[in-house]
């Protein structure tokens, strides 16, 4: 580890130098005593593991250095040592992203140096816990999938047993919305970051899984660029493009019909738009009366998860033809 003592008084650099390195005799101590000092302290490898920073210093402050240590090594953890100041500027450093505050004096040398010592062992359990924590998260994520899997093959096992066409429909449109569920979740834990998730490449494997709905006459578009999304909007989002691109495939094509449905997503300032369009029958003769999308759960669930994210929904005939949806939503989960 590194250390940086920051401080334009020589004498209480050397001080400040003999104290912390009986904390840390292993550790290298760079002593800084001015910019040009501070600039070759920053630009050396490894980043610095712990600054000690005087407040007043004659080319700035202590807040300047911890900005451009920060800027460096973002948890490097900083004690501010210092004759200068007050209770306030204690509470500003501590604000300021200061571990700890110790006056600049003989007697408080070796205050200095625990304090030194318990901001490191701070950060260094900061980052235990959250390595442990995403862990953990991956963990509970890879499990999820492989269970979403399991239900999927009952699902799948249910329906094969049953003789009743309609009920082996129904459980078969369960098991493609469990699958969409599951496919989230495939790609939010490959891609590393569980926070967001890449939709568009989300849309091109559900357009490659659902096509086989349309026994190959019907090819599936997908018309978008980058579109990494939150995961709380990503989620009920892609449930919606399931549904509407499911349902495109299954009714808007009868009798042997070919055709194209086409996808595309659109990310605009603070929405977002997701289009599913087909050059099917039309729903003027494709849906049945009484709601935009049908009377099925399927149309059930998607006004429910579209107000469930304050978006609005808008069906109507395609320029060429066919049906139109077109999905708006803010571009973050309502909280």
């Amino acid at each position: 580890m590194r250390i940086l003592i920051c401080d334009d008084d020589p004498d209480f650099r050397t001080l400040a130098h003999r104290q912390v390195r009986r904390e840390f005799l292993e550790d290298e101590v760079v002593e800084v005593g001015d910019p040009a000092g501070l600039a070759d302290a920053l630009s050396a490898e490894p980043a610095p593991g712990l600054l000690v920073s005087d407040y007043s210093l004659k080319w700035g402050d202590g807040f300047d250095v911890l900005a451009a240590v920060r800027a460096r090594a973002p948890d490097c953890p900083a004690v501010m040592f210092t004759g200068t100041g007050d209770e306030e500027l204690a509470v500003r450093a501590i604000k300021a992203g200061f571990d700890d505050y110790v006056v600049k004096s003989p007697k408080q040398l070796r205050r200095l140096a625990a304090a030194c010592r318990a901001a490191v062992e701070r950060t260094e359990t900061r980052e235990r816990l959250r390595r442990h924590g995403e862990l953990l998260t991956h963990e509970l994520y890879h499990r999820l999938h492989n269970n979403l899997q399991l239900v999927i093959g009952l699902i799948s096992f249910t329906a094969r047993s049953l003789s009743d066409p309609e009920a082996r429909a129904r459980l078969g449109d369960l098991a493609l919305r469990v699958g969409s569920l599951s496919r989230l979740q495939e790609r939010l834990y490959r891609g590393g970051n569980l926070r967001e998730i890449d939709f568009a490449a989300y849309l091109r494997e559900l357009a490659d899984d659902l096509a086989t709905l349309g026994d190959g006459r019907v090819a599936v578009e997908i018309r978008t660029g980058d579109g990494v999304l939150p995961v709380d909007v990503a989620v009920p989002l892609g449930l919606v493009a399931n549904e509407l691109m499911t349902n495109a495939l299954k009714h808007a094509f009868p009798e042997g019909r070919g055709g194209r449905v086409t996808v595309g997503l659109r990310i605009a300032s603070g929405e977002l738009e997701l289009e599913v369009r087909d050059d099917g029958v039309g729903i003027a003769t494709g849906a049945a009366s009484g709601a935009p999308l049908g009377t099925g759960s399927g149309s059930g669930i998607v006004e429910r998860l579209v107000a469930q994210m304050r978006g609005r929904l808008d069906v109507s005939l395609g320029v060429e033809g066919g049906t139109r949806c077109l999905v708006t939503v803010p571009r973050e989960a309502p909280s």
